[in-house]
């Protein structure tokens, strides 16, 4: 009887081994589906990335089109900049066009449709282009606003000793209480950086303009028919201003 118990421990310890090891082995793949699924976004050293969950919501999209219109407002260079391009999904240009209406009851139908044949540039064919003309900076800055990346509606700037521009940040100014300031006594004020900054050029902007300055987002869609993506250009002008000033500039762009 004691050697059949020792013949059956000995003979089950192999499965408690196996047992063990493969409870181990399953704690470890599970701990390591975890950490991948926790670093689908930023993965560290040489560990892949599971593209099923790889995701971009529209307002990640609609970030990178303000930070580039923000980009694009640099005070060294002229008001007048090329369009900007973009490849568009049509579901991502739909939800624009949502911000588009926003504050209007019916969709906002666009000022301008045109039809148009491509014959000296890829994909050739037949396509209509829809226009629209925003004249309002503050509808500007609410369909391009986004959490992670406001429209800057104006942008500041120092020269450097060479003469070019570098964008400045305002430091964050501590606001005292009113007691404080009685007791210490008035503060000699800040010295300030001269006041360059570049500001959107959206409706009438001078005393002396007729016509507003419209910001216009043109849409071509099913350039590629099958991924259903569009075209889309983004125009607009941005001013320079020099302590307060408007600066008049003489376009730069090549003619």
């Amino acid at each position: 009887a004691k050697r059949r118990r020792k013949e059956e421990a000995t003979a089950s310890s192999p499965l408690l081994t196996l047992q063990d090891s493969t409870s181990n082995k399953f704690r470890k793949t599970g701990n390591k589906k975890q950490s991948v699924s926790a670093t689908v976004k930023r993965p560290a050293g040489n560990q892949s990335i599971d593209e099923s969950q790889v995701t971009l919501t529209f307002q990640d999209w609609l970030a990178s089109v303000s930070e580039r219109i923000n980009q694009t407002m640099h005070y060294q260079f002229d008001g007048k900049p090329e369009p900007l391009v973009f490849h568009v999904p049509q579901v991502f240009f739909d939800c624009l066009q949502q911000r588009i209406s926003l504050g209007s009851r019916k969709k906002r139908l666009p000022n301008s449709t045109t039809g148009f044949v491509r014959k000296d540039a890829l994909p050739l064919g037949t396509f209509s282009k829809y226009t629209w003309q925003i004249t309002n900076v503050l509808q500007v800055k609410q369909i391009f606003d986004t959490p992670e990346m406001p429209l800057e509606v104006t942008r500041s700037f120092t020269e450097n000793r060479d003469g070019t521009y570098q964008l400045f940040k305002c430091p964050k100014v501590q606001v005292e209480s009113i007691a404080d300031a009685y007791t210490r006594g008035e503060k000699p004020p800040a010295i300030r950086p001269l006041e360059l900054k570049t500001f959107l050029k959206v409706g009438n902007t001078s005393p002396e303009q007729k016509e507003p300055t419209p910001f216009i987002i043109e849409w071509i869609p099913d350039i590629l028919p099958k991924s259903k993506i569009g075209e889309m250009r983004i125009k607009f002008e941005f001013g320079h201003h020099r302590n307060v000033y408007i600066e008049y500039r003489d376009s730069l762009a090549p003619p």
